[in-house]
This record gives structure tokens, sequence and C-alpha cells, in this order.
């Protein structure tokens, strides 16, 4: 028995066009019992995710999959873009709340230039009770070495790995068709054995079907709301089935080795009623000492700019024009702030995941799923003055980002 426990949704902005109903409806047909939700540095469509399991009766596993260094303000400092991957599962209320947290603080205190939130080793070492990690795709920090050839460092560092999550820390098999994929696998390989570590077989999903490479191809060709010639070494990421994993050459033992993380995790997402009212004369200060965060607006790739987008990749000729623009359509690119509400509850960031956007503190959730959180959202009454300020900040960010 397999579950896929490494798939990018459409919460991981710009880099997947894997929507969540139609995903968690195709893991239904083709017989799969639980399936993951794993997005890049965020959390924010969780809610969403857990009512489509509900819907079609699969366990729903929590996870994200997080930007790591080892230490993030140096990072920052010396404006090192480099960053490294690993995957985080919650095996209980404990885990999801330390999840939260970790994702929030990553934003809030190792904010690199509000591009994404660093996770470094004193991070991880606060928050990896009732957490389950797994080495992610071969740019992971283990691997990374590995591949450069320095294999007491990869070894340093898988150990390190191992010391904080014990028996919850795995190793990732991936068939991508990727070279240095190839050399990472032997590498994790070698230190599972050496170390009783379990691997697990993985995908890494961004999209739904075979053919919609090229609908992914397209966003992240185009995050930028320009063309861009960036271009994805490989086609193998969309949601395969058991035989289609087992087709690529992973083993059933890989495959099977992924229940025994689903088994683990037994968190399953609930609502909250607010019982939190709360004096809202200053918003601002609510914010800073950690009891709201403004609200978030999504924006998404509209009608317009979809079929741009299609036609000036693809051409004016192309046969699938439609059928990829509306691939496309209504996929979210980001998330903004909503300065006029706010949403109130206290120690807010160990119950909603939190983001830094144009300088302000906004919560990853929608309105609704805040709500559903157990915030209550109050309107924000702010001179004309104070947005004349704000609106002046966001045109910088957007020229300079």
């Amino acid at each position: 028995m397999f579950t896929q426990l490494h798939n990018h949704f459409i919460g991981s902005f710009s880099d997947s066009v894997l929507r969540i109903e139609e995903t968690v409806k195709l893991a239904k047909i083709l017989g799969y019992q639980s399936i993951a939700i794993t997005e890049h540095g965020e959390m924010p469509f969780v809610y969403e995710f857990s009512d489509a399991c509900l819907k079609y009766g699969l366990k729903p596993i929590f996870g994200v999959e997080i930007y790591f260094v080892d230490d993030a303000q140096e990072s920052i400092e010396k404006n090192d873009k480099n960053r490294f991957h690993l995957l985080l599962f919650a095996k209980n209320a404990v885990g999801y709340k330390n999840l939260v947290s970790l994702v929030s603080e990553s934003w809030l205190k190792n904010n690199y230039y509000e591009k994404r939130g660093l996770v470094d080793w004193t991070l991880l070492e606060k928050y990896h009770d009732g957490v389950i990690a797994t080495t992610a795709c071969f740019f992971n920090q283990i691997s990374q070495a590995y591949i450069k050839n320095n294999l007491s460092e990869a070894e340093k560092i898988f150990l390190r790995y191992k010391s904080i999550f014990k028996d919850d820390f795995y190793v990732e098999i991936g068939k991508h068709n990727i070279p240095d994929e190839e050399i990472s696998n032997r590498g994790l390989l070698e230190f599972a054995k050496k170390y009783n570590v379990k691997p697990v077989a993985t995908n890494d999903v961004h999209y739904l079907e075979i053919d919609d490479w090229l609908a992914h191809d397209i966003v992240i060709k185009t995050r930028f709301d320009r063309i861009s010639s960036f271009r994805i070494e490989s086609h193998h990421f969309w949601f395969k089935s058991e035989k289609e994993m087992l087709d690529t050459g992973l083993s059933q033992e890989f495959l099977n080795n992924t229940q025994e993380i689903v088994n683990k995790c037994e968190f399953q997402l609930k609502d909250n009623v607010s019982e939190h009212r709360g004096n809202i004369e200053s918003a601002d200060e609510m914010i800073n000492r950690g009891d709201a965060a403004y609200l978030s607006d999504i924006e998404y790739i509209e009608e317009d700019k979809a079929d741009y987008y299609v036609k000036s990749i693809l051409g004016q000729k192309h046969p699938d024009l439609v059928y990829y623009s509306d691939k496309i359509k209504k996929i979210p690119r980001k998330i903004k702030p909503n300065t006029s509400k706010i949403a109130y509850l206290p120690d807010i960031k160990e119950v909603i995941p939190l983001k830094v956007v144009f300088g302000k503190t906004i919560t990853q959730f929608t309105e609704k799923s805040c709500q559903r959180a157990g915030a209550s959202i109050h309107p924000v009454i702010r001179s004309p003055l104070a947005e004349a300020l704000f609106s002046a900040k966001k045109a910088v960010f957007e020229i300079f980002k």
C-alpha cells in the first residue's frame, strides 16, 4: 500500500497547477486511502484540503516543505540566496501547532526579503515535538553535500537531523529521470542502511495528469507577470498511481514504508468557535503584541492573463489554447495584505500561519479559514494618510521585487 506524501497544491504559489478537490477525488479513484499536503514554506489551504479529504473519505496528512538554512539571520545579512528543502508532517495536535508556529516564525523572524521564511537549526530544535521529517527532494541539504562529494559533511547533516527527529526521520527516494537525483538516492540509501533509517518512495507532485506539465510550465514561466525562459528539466511531476510509481523502478518496500508515516499521523483539523472579541482601538498595537494580523487577499490568474500567457508561450495557432488557458485560470498567484480587516486571536501565530507582505503581518488563511480557526474578524479604520503611505510602499515593493 502506498500514499502520495509529497504534493504541492495551488498554495505553492506560482509553482503548481494542482487543484485540491480534483486531486483528492482522483486519489480516491486510484484507490488511495490517504493523501498529504506539503506546500512550499506556507500552509494557506489546509481547511480546504481537510474538507476535500472528508468529502471523498481519505485520511488527510498535514505537512509543509520548509526552506532550510544553517543560520537564518546570517543568510539574510549576507543576502545568501541558497536554501534547502525539508518535509515536515504533523503527527498530532502538538505537531500541528508546532508546524504552524514554525511557519509563522520563519516569516516573522527569518524573513528573507519577503520572498520566503527561513527555518534553521534553532527553529527546528524549538518546534520538532510531534513532527515527522523526511529529506524531501534531492535539493535537500544532505543530498546536495553528497552530490558535491562532501561525504563527511553529508553524513554529519544526516546525523544531526536524526538526532532531532529520532525514529520520526525518513529519507525520500524519488524517480523523476534527473541525474542528480540518482546520485542523491545512492547517498541517502547508503546512510539509511548504515543508521537504520527507513526510505520512503515519493513523487514531487505539481500537477494532476501527465500532459499538465505544459500548464505548469506556463505558470512558472510567468510567475513575475512577465515571460521568462525558466524551465524544468523533468516532466515527471504528475499525480501517479501506485502502479506508475512501481513502473519508475521504485521498490514496493519503499512504497509500503509510506504507510508507517500515515499510521503515525493522527491529527484531524477541526473548527474552533471564536471566543475572543478584544479591544481593537489600535490594530497595529495588537499585531505587534502577537494577537492579531491583517487578513490576506488572494491574487488569481484572471482569464485575460491566462489567454495572453498561453498564446505568448504556445503560439497563436496551438490547437489546445483553450484547454491550457482553462488549466491555469483562477490559479492563485500570491496573497497580499487586506489592511481593512484584522483577524484577532491571542497568540495567533500558533493557530493561524502568518506571513509578511509589503511590510505587513498577514494571515496565510482566507477570512473564512481564520474564522474556522477561532479568530474574530474586525474592521480597521485607517486614516487617508496611512493608506497613502501603504500604497506608496506597496508600489516600491512591486518595482523592486
